[in-house]
């Protein structure tokens, strides 16, 4: 069985977009991102991307993975959470090998 990783692509408050994170709204092409991450953690590793619901609890996983850019909405509710922060460079410039060392190693 796969481990799972919830990747906060952005956040909502009850359904109502409140931002996309520096990083997300700055790639081209990112569902040819997404693509390449999953296919990259397969089969080890299962990802979802999500619209964070800030209204509800934070999704369960082996490792969450959150923007830096996003830290402030983030400290309190993801005290408990296996957190891996990425910065918006990682993702603009597609540092998949970087990015996945960093969720295997969390």
């Amino acid at each position: 069985m796969s481990k799972r990783v919830v990747w906060v692509w952005s956040f909502n408050n009850h359904q109502q977009t409140v931002s996309l994170p520096n990083g997300m709204s700055a790639l081209l092409w990112p569902n040819k991102f997404q693509k390449e991450m999953r296919d990259l953690l397969a089969p080890e590793w299962t990802i979802e991307f999500i619209s964070d619901n800030l209204s509800e609890p934070l999704p369960k996983a082996e490792v969450v993975v959150i923007p830096r850019t996003s830290r402030g909405f983030y400290t309190e509710r993801a005290k408990n959470a296996n957190v891996v922060w990425i910065t918006g460079n990682e993702v603009a410039t597609h540092d998949l090998e970087g990015i996945k060392k960093k969720i295997i190693e969390a």
